[in-house]
C-alpha cells in the first residue's frame, strides 16, 4: 500500500546519492580468486557498508570468482545433494521435500497463467501466484530430481509472462519486485537447462519490465508510490527482487547490473531501520513474512556472490527480528495488528524462519524455530515453514542449541507491544498484552490501546478482527470527514476508516462519541508511560491522549497481571473535553455464546469450549455490561454507527461471525474517569482494592 510516511523519507534519496559521490570501495582478499566445484571463491570478503557504489559491486563479484558459476543465488549444486541425503534420513526435512515435490508435480496439469489486472485495476495477481506459488516448487524440483518435465513446465511459464504487457512497474511496482524474484530463482535454477536464446529473453524481459525501470523511477524520484523510499515491505520486496535478478543475470551486462544492486541496496537500509531497535515490524506479521522472507532471499544471494550485504543485515534490529513472531505470541495465539489475519489457537501462532538463525549462526533460535514447527504443526505432516526453510535447515545448529523459554514479560520497542504472562511453556497460561504505537504505521488500524486476553488454552479478548480480504478497491482510500472534522452522522467520501474492521469500534478500545469520523486521531502516537513486573506480576501503563485528543484532555490505560491471585486488569483513566460525553469500553470476543450477565450488571460469566471466566467491574459504580451476540448476518457497528454506515457500506464489510462484544457504555460524562475490569479465574477471587495508575505496583 501507499506509504503514508514519504515525506519523512524524502531527504534518503539525496543522502544516497551525495554519499555515493565521495564513497571508495573497501573489499579484503586473502588469496586469489578460487571457484571450487559449486561455489566461489571463500577468501574473499568486503567490509563496504551502505552506501556503496557500483564499482564495488563488480570488485565483489570478481573477488567472490562466480562467473558463470551456476545456481549460486541460494544453493550450490553440493547443497542440493545434502539435502536429497539428509531428506533421505530426517523425517523433519523429508516431509517439506515430498511436499516440494508434490507441488511441483501438481502444478504440472495446471493451465498457463495469463495476464490480467485485479478489480482494483493495479496488481496483476497471477505474477504472483508464478513467482511465489510456483516458480521455487518447479525449479527444487527439477534440482532435486533432475527430471527436465519440471523446468520444461517452467519455461512454458516464463515463456507466457515474458510476452505479458508489462509486470506493473508503472502502476504498481509491488508485481514487478515480486516477478523479479522469480526471474532470478528460475533464470538461476535452470541455468544449465536453458538455452542460450532462452536465457537472453527472461534477462532482457527482467531488464525491460522492472530493472530499468526502477532504476529509472529511483534516479528520477518518480513513480507510483516512490517504493523506494518507504520503510516498508514494499521496499525490501522491490529492492531485494530487483537485486537477485540482477546477480542472476549479472554477466548479461555488468555495468548496468553492478550499477542496479548498488541502488537497491542503498536504498533497503530504511527499511532494515524500521526494525530497530527490537525487531518489530509495526506491519503485523503477515508483512513481516512477506517483506523479509523475499528481503532475506536478496541478503543470503548477495553474501553468496558478493560476500556481504554492506552492513544491511547486521543492523541491530535485523539481527532480532528471527524472535519477532515469538515474542509477541501468547499461549494460544499470535496477536494480530493491523491489516492482517487472526492467528488465534495454538496451532495457528506464528512462525519464524530457518534462515535467521542460519545466517546469525543462532542456536538457540534454530532451537526455537524446530520446536515452535513441531509444536504448531503437529497435526499437519508438513512441519517446516515453507520451501525456504528446507534451504537453510541446518540439523547440526538446532542440536547445538538450547531451549530458550518466551520471558513472562516483555516490552518490544518500536512496535510498542506490552505483555505479562503468567506461566512459562503452559497453554493454559494467562496471558494479557497491549498495543500501543503509531495509528500512523503500514497497514495500521485505529488500535491504540488495543488488548488481548488469553487464559484456559483459549482465546477470550480478541483486539483485532483482521484485514479486508481481498482489499477492496477503496480500502486505502481517506475517508470524509476527517478526525479533526465537526462532529457529523453525515457519511461523506467512503473508504479505509469506514470499514468495520480498521474502526476503533472493533477493537478492544475506548470509543468516545461515536459519529461518522474515525474514532481515533489517525496520526496519534501511544506511548509507554510506566512499567513494572516481579515474581508476583507485571504490569504496563500506557500513555494513549494523543490518539483520543478531540475527545479528551488526558487518557492512561493500564493493563496488569498477578500470578499469585490469577488476577488480570484493565484500567482507564481519562478526562472528557465534553461535559455531556458518551463513552464505550469494548471487548471483541468469541466467548459471547452463552455468555451469562449477573442481575446487577457487574459480572460477566464467559464460556469457550468449556472453560469459564469471569469479568468483574469495579468501577465506576454506574457501570453495566451488556453483551452483543455475534452474527453471521450483519456488522456489529454500535447504535450510534450502525444507520451511520448501513447504506453507504452495505455489502462491503466481511461479517465476524465468531466473535460478539462485551461493552460498557457509560453517558452524560464529564467529570475525571476512571473505569477498571478485572478478570478472574474464580468468582470467588477477592480482587484488589482500586489504585490510580500512577501508584500502581504489582500487588496492589
Amino acid at each position: 500500500m501507499l506509504d503514508r510516511k514519504i515525506l519523512k523519507q524524502v531527504f534518503i534519496i539525496t543522502t544516497i546519492l551525495l554519499s555515493i559521490a565521495c564513497k571508495k570501495p573497501a573489499v579484503t582478499q586473502t588469496t586469489n580468486p578460487v571457484n571450487p566445484i559449486g561455489g566461489g571463491n571463500t577468501n574473499f570478503s568486503s567490509a563496504a557498508v551502505v552506501p556503496v557504489q557500483s564499482s564495488t559491486v563488480r570488485l565483489c563479484f570478481s573477488g567472490m570468482a562466480m562467473k558463470n558459476v551456476h545456481p549460486r543465488l541460494l544453493y550450490t549444486k553440493s547443497e542440493i545433494q545434502a539435502i536429497k541425503i539428509l531428506a533421505a534420513t530426517d523425517g523433519f526435512a523429508k516431509e517439506e521435500y515430498d511436499d516440494i515435490i508434490a507441488k511441483a508435480n501438481a502444478i504440472l496439469t495446471t493451465a498457463l497463467l495469463d495476464y490480467g489486472l485485479d478489480g482494483a485495476g493495479l496488481r496483476i495477481s497471477n505474477i504472483h501466484k508464478i513467482s511465489n506459488d510456483q516458480i521455487p516448487y518447479l525449479v527444487l524440483a527439477y534440482q532435486f530430481t533432475g527430471d527436465t518435465k519440471y523446468a520444461l513446465r517452467c519455461w512454458q511459464q516464463l515463456e507466457r509472462m515474458c510476452n505479458y504487457p508489462d509486470w506493473g512497474a508503472n502502476r504498481h511496482f509491488l508485481d514487478a519486485g515480486i516477478a523479479a524474484k522469480g526471474i532470478a530463482i528460475a533464470y538461476d535454477g535452470l541455468f544449465d537447462y536453458l538455452t542460450t536464446a532462452q536465457q537472453t529473453q527472461l534477462y532482457n524481459a527482467v531488464k525491460t519490465f522492472v530493472l530499468q525501470p526502477g532504476k529509472t523511477q529511483i534516479e528520477t524520484n518518480t513513480g507510483v508510490w516512490k517504493w523506494y523510499l518507504s520503510n516498508d515491505n514494499w521496499n525490501g520486496i522491490c529492492h531485494g527482487g530487483m537485486i537477485m535478478a540482477a546477480l542472476a543475470g549479472f554477466e548479461q551486462d555488468t555495468t548496468f547490473n553492478s550499477s542496479v544492486i548498488a541502488m537497491a541496496a542503498n536504498g533497503i537500509k530504511p527499511y532494515m531501520e524500521s526494525l530497530e531497535p527490537d525487531g518489530a515490524s509495526e506491519e503485523g506479521l503477515s508483512y513481516w513474512s512477506y517483506g523479509l522472507s523475499n528481503t532475506f532471499l536478496a541478503f543470503e544471494s548477495m553474501k553468496r556472490c558478493l560476500s556481504s550485504t554492506y552492513g544491511l543485515a547486521e543492523q541491530n534490529g535485523f539481527k532480532k527480528t528471527g524472535w519477532f513472531p515469538y515474542l509477541v505470541s501468547g499461549p494460544v495465539g499470535t496477536v494480530t495488528l493491523g491489516d492482517d489475519y487472526v492467528y488465534a489457537g495454538k496451532a495457528n501462532r506464528f512462525l519464524s524462519y530457518f534462515w535467521f538463525s542460519n545466517y546469525l549462526k543462532d542456536a538457540n533460535l534454530a532451537k526455537a524455530h524446530y520446536d515452535a514447527c513441531l509444536s504448531i504443526n503437529a497435526a499437519k505432516s508438513v512441519k517446516m515453514n515453507g520451501w525456504t526453510d528446507l534451504l537453510f535447515y541446518k540439523k547440526e545448529l538446532v542440536q547445538s542449541g538450547a531451549a530458550v523459554a518466551v520471558p513472562l514479560q516483555g516490552y518490544i520497542k518500536g512496535l510498542e507491544y506490552m505483555y505479562v504472562r503468567e506461566m512459562a511453556d503452559d497453554e493454559n497460561s494467562m496471558y494479557i498484552g497491549i498495543h500501543g504505537g503509531d495509528n500512523n504505521a503500514s497497514h495500521g488500524h485505529l488500535d491504540a490501546g488495543t488488548f488481548f486476553i488469553q487464559a484456559f488454552g483459549e482465546n477470550f479478548a480478541m483486539g483485532n478482527l483482521g484485514k479486508e480480504e481481498p482489499y477492496p478497491a477503496d480500502y486505502f482510500t481517506t475517508t470524509a470527514p476527517a478526525y479533526s472534522g465537526v462532529a457529523t452522522t453525515t457519511a461523506n467520501t467512503p473508504g479505509r476508516f469506514y470499514y468495520y474492521r480498521v474502526r476503533t469500534e472493533s477493537k478492544n478500545c475506548l470509543v468516545f462519541n461515536p459519529d461518522a469520523r474515525p474514532e481515533q486521531n489517525l496520526t496519534g502516537v501511544a506511548t509507554i508511560a510506566n512499567q513494572g513486573g516481579d515474581n508476583v506480576g507485571g504490569f504496563y501503563v500506557v500513555d494513549v491522549k494523543d490518539c483520543y485528543k478531540r475527545d479528551v484532555s488526558n487518557y492512561q490505560r493500564g493493563i496488569k497481571l498477578n500470578r499469585t491471585k490469577g488476577i488480570i486488569t484493565i484500567q482507564d483513566e481519562f478526562t472528557p473535553l465534553s461535559t455531556n460525553s458518551t463513552v464505550y469500553w469494548l471487548m471483541q470476543s468469541p466467548a459471547t455464546d452463552g455468555m451469562v450477565i449477573s442481575a446487577d450488571g457487574k459480572t460477566a460469566t464467559l464460556t469457550k469450549n468449556g472453560k469459564i471466566f469471569f469479568a468483574i467491574i469495579k468501577t465506576p459504580d454506574n457501570a453495566q455490561f451488556e453483551k452483543v451476540d455475534r452474527s453471521t448476518s450483519k456488522v456489529n457497528y454500535l447504535t450510534e454507527t450502525a444507520n451511520i454506515f448501513s447504506s453507504i457500506m452495505n455489502g462491503k464489510n466481511s461479517l465476524n461471525p465468531y466473535y460478539g462484544k462485551l461493552q460498557i457504555k457509560l453517558t452524560s460524562i464529564g467529570l475525571p474517569t476512571t473505569i477498571r475490569v478485572d478478570f478472574v479465574k474464580s468468582i470467588a477471587t477477592e480482587t484488589p482494592v482500586l489504585k490510580e495508575l500512577k501508584s500502581w505496583s504489582t500487588v496492589n
